[in-house]
């Protein structure tokens, strides 16, 4: 059997209704995310779940309150994984992030309690719309070359990742961001703005690195049962601390580089714990044509779990009966 592999995703990848299927079809999911709404109430006296499934859904709204996405992320994500750990029997050997992503992965791998690192993203949430500018994300399907020879961009905005040859992202404030959208449309790049409200792994989050690092010291950390691939450092890390998290917000993403580091260990089956099946997209430009790793998306906007996880079962005993070869 190849070695499983549990991704998570961070900002950008939320919508309204997320993993709703799952909410509402299966107990043990729903047990899950009321468990930790309840923490949630305590902790702020509001529900993210009545946010995130209540009436205010609309198709066309925007889900970008960092006060709700913060522990959205981490409730559907961390909950799809305990389904897949509890019911399915799916343990991860690996756990890798992306952005706000790794602190779902630490929970999972059991370096931090599930309880403390959503209170710890409740409160950075609150410091960060307290003490950061308005800003944002723009995911651009281009080569990551031309943000080196583009004065707009490397004098002005950030790059928060590099995904792919073709593919990269940009961390600014609202009036460059505004700039940046009207250079790409008259050069003709496709490109998306991430539904997020802040310019994260950029300079622009540094007003809130002091009381962010005080909140993440009030965590207990402890070593992993699943190795933690970070997202930050591109390799495996077996101890993290409260600075360590701050670079999650604050630092450039190496996702990427991460798995292309993995791929290295041998063949993976990497299942994608996001909502909207991000990690497995980009998974699709990272994986080399002759690597003989397999992937398995679950959420998506369009529903489906079920289906998914049907699927990953029946790839799970393809491969444990030894019919297929790695």
């Amino acid at each position: 059997m190849p070695d499983f592999v549990f991704m998570f995703a961070g900002h950008g990848s939320q919508y309204y209704n997320m993993g709703a299927m799952l909410y509402h079809g299966n107990v043990f999911f729903r047990n899950t995310i009321l468990h930790l709404d309840k923490e949630v109430r305590n902790h702020t006296g509001t529900s993210v779940v009545e946010y995130l499934y209540g009436s205010r859904y609309n198709g066309d709204s925007i889900f970008d309150d960092i006060r709700y996405t913060n522990p959205a992320l981490f409730m559907v994500q961390y909950a799809l994984a305990r389904l897949l750990q509890e019911e399915l029997k799916v343990k991860p050997d690996y756990v890798i992030g992306s952005s706000v992503g790794e602190m779902v992965a630490a929970a999972v791998s059991g370096m931090v309690s599930p309880v403390e690192m959503l209170t710890a993203m409740i409160d950075q949430a609150r410091i960060i719309e307290r003490l950061c500018s308005k800003g944002g994300m723009i995911s651009i399907l281009a080569d990551p070359a031309i943000y080196e020879q583009e004065p707009l961009l490397y004098e002005n905005t950030t790059l928060a990742a590099v995904e792919h040859r073709d593919h990269f992202t940009l961390s600014a404030d609202e009036r460059t961001l505004l700039a940046v959208r009207l250079w790409l449309d008259s050069h003709e790049f496709s490109y998306s703005q991430l539904p997020v409200r802040y310019p994260f792994h950029s300079p622009l989050m540094e007003p809130a690195r002091g009381p962010i690092i005080r909140i993440m010291q009030q965590l207990r950390y402890g070593a992993p049962e699943a190795t933690f691939v970070s997202g930050v450092q591109s390799g495996p890390v077996y101890q993290v601390d409260a600075e360590y998290f701050w670079d999650v917000v604050r630092e450039p993403i190496a996702f990427s580089a991460a798995i292309e580091r993995l791929e290295n260990t041998g063949p993976c089956f990497y299942i994608d714990c996001s909502p909207s099946g991000s990690c497995s997209n980009l998974l699709t430009k990272i994986l080399s044509p002759v690597s003989s790793s397999v992937k398995q998306v679950i959420m998506s906007p369009f529903g489906q779990e079920v289906k998914h996880l049907q699927a990953l079962l029946q790839k799970r005993q393809a491969y444990s009966v030894g019919g297929a070869r790695w």
